[in-house]
């Protein structure tokens, strides 16, 4: 169903509108309504109209300045404008922000509504409508299933497509802004859609999905999977030329068709707005991927026990409270920015039971929250996570909480199995973290990186071992760990500043002497 939102600041046009037709038979429905430009602007991010009807003359923000504001937001999004006779000037200004038709109020018609409304549809992509004998597009369909709209595909209608051995989903957000700060989510579109029609050589369908995500099934034989993945680095690798923050998800390869809906939320949703938990990756590709087991589930914070542990001034016992909360939901990839928010409102709280002067706090509220929003990557947010809860354990006078007994189960396993062919994917697997995460959260407890640590270890322990003649070096290597003996020599060499060679010939010398 078509969403559409309806701003006049006259109630009686409100209720007019709403009355004049059957909105559902039409295929419309009317998700909210607003008195002005500014109150419009908030419903729409949250509910996501496809049309925009709005009063030219409103208080506050007017539709002039409105329909300017909502084109550069929300380019895809279809305005339609109501006047009076004597507001002709007006309309003119708000044609050239890409308002799409107007209505003008006195003559307005049921039937002069209606096609206004369907003029709008044409122009929204997914949605477009065969006249001759109203049967809608693959686009529309697959869009109205995929948004649980329909229940059910009628998958009769799609044999030219569903009629190949493999599919993959590719998908990215491109509500971006360009290096310059301002909206390039229309040349992202434009730059996907062209790149499909120049050079994909499968069958494909583009959608466009919550106004700013792109979703392209592919559909090809199991010989093009190779060719396929390479077009969609290529393609990826274009848009990272016009943003930095491109995230694009290519799914798992799946071979029956019904498994669209499933593959689209379990594995595109879930995943397509969380690059703030694979630093340095712009593409994803699930097969190559990790998955959180389902075993993890989000944590609930217990608000109740962190306000007594407050109102006691038990300040170190809250912060290991909050901190843990803000691992386990880190550790199952929960959603970025209402952990964050939360998170806010917890510092906030925690804040008020500190003898803070008001300039004092909200000068420490600003520091704190502004970090928090900015921290694009889970480490940047770990870290910064980090300095205000020790900035707040200092203006508590207690001293911070110790680590959680994690960081030493972790420890005691890696000094179990330092000579196994050991990696941080190992670990995460071992103890249920998230990658990307838990190099964060290793950094952030030991002062140094996993593969620092591990090749401290496996060093100390090979120095022990030849300090005995029982072994030669390149046995000591292979004990240590390490499977190329130059590998070992190098990092030997790093951290001792001397060649195993070397090491164990003072080692004798300091015997003799």
């Amino acid at each position: 169903m078509i969403k559409v939102l309806i701003v006049d600041d006259e109630y009686i046009m409100r209720q007019g509108l709403k009355y004049m037709i059957d909105w559902e038979q039409e295929g419309f429905t009317i998700c909210g309504e607003a008195t002005n430009g500014n109150e419009a602007l908030r419903m729409i991010e949250e509910l996501q109209p496809h049309i925009v009807i709005s009063d030219i003359v409103m208080p506050v923000l007017d539709g002039v300045d409105f329909s300017e504001l909502v084109h550069k937001m929300y380019p895809r999004i279809q305005i339609i404008i109501l006047s009076g006779y004597d507001k002709f000037d007006y309309v003119k200004r708000t044609l050239l922000n890409g308002v799409v038709d107007y209505i003008l109020k006195p003559t307005l018609t049921r039937q002069e509504l209606i096609n206004v409304l369907h003029n709008a549809m044409d122009r929204l992509p997914g949605y477009l409508i065969n006249d001759s004998n109203k049967t809608v597009s693959h686009e529309h369909l697959l869009e109205r299933y995929l948004l649980g709209l329909d229940k059910e595909l009628d998958y009769s209608l799609f044999l030219d497509v569903f009629n190949t051995s493999q599919y993959r989903v590719y998908s990215v957000n491109i509500k971006k802004e360009g290096r310059n700060g301002k909206d390039i989510s229309s040349a992202l579109y434009k730059t996907i859609e062209r790149s499909l029609q120049d050079e994909c050589r499968v069958k494909y369908q583009l959608l466009m999905l919550r106004e700013e995500l792109v979703f392209v099934l592919f559909c090809y034989e199991g010989i093009d999977n190779k060719k396929l993945l390479t077009f969609l680095h290529d393609l990826n690798n274009r848009l990272l030329l016009m943003c930095d923050d491109i995230f694009g998800v290519v799914s798992n390869a799946f071979y029956d068709y019904h498994d669209l809906y499933e593959v689209y939320s379990n594995q595109i949703i879930k995943n397509v707005d969380k690059a703030f938990y694979y630093e340095s990756v712009h593409l994803l590709e699930l097969d190559c991927t990790p998955q959180v087991k389902e075993t993890l589930t989000s944590a609930k914070f217990d608000f109740f026990k962190y306000n007594q542990l407050l109102g006691a001034k038990q300040f170190s016992e809250a912060c290991s409270l909050l901190n843990s909360y803000n691992a386990r939901q880190l550790e199952v990839y929960a959603d970025v920015n209402g952990l964050k928010n939360q998170i806010k409102n917890m510092i906030f709280h925690f804040m008020d039971f500190l003898q803070m002067d008001d300039e004092d706090r909200e000068n420490k509220r600003y520091s704190y929250f502004s970090g928090i929003s900015r921290a694009g990557t889970v480490s940047e947010y770990v870290r910064h996570i980090e300095f205000v809860m020790s900035d707040l354990m200092k203006i508590s006078g207690h001293s911070m909480p110790v680590a959680d007994e994690r960081i030493e189960k972790i420890l005691d396993y890696i000094t179990e199995n330092y000579a196994e062919d050991m990696k941080l994917e190992d670990l995460a697997e071992e103890f249920n973290f998230n990658y990307h995460y838990l190099s964060a959260y290793f950094s952030q407890q030991m002062k140094e990186g996993f593969s620092d640590y591990l090749n401290r270890l496996r060093i100390d322990k090979a120095c022990e071992l030849l300090g005995s003649k029982r072994y030669s070096i390149s046995e000591v290597s292979g004990m240590v760990g390490y499977s190329e003996h130059s590998y070992f020599c190098r990092v030997f060499k790093k951290i001792t500043g001397k060649t195993p060679s070397v090491y164990r010939r003072n080692l004798m010398y300091e015997e003799k002497a």
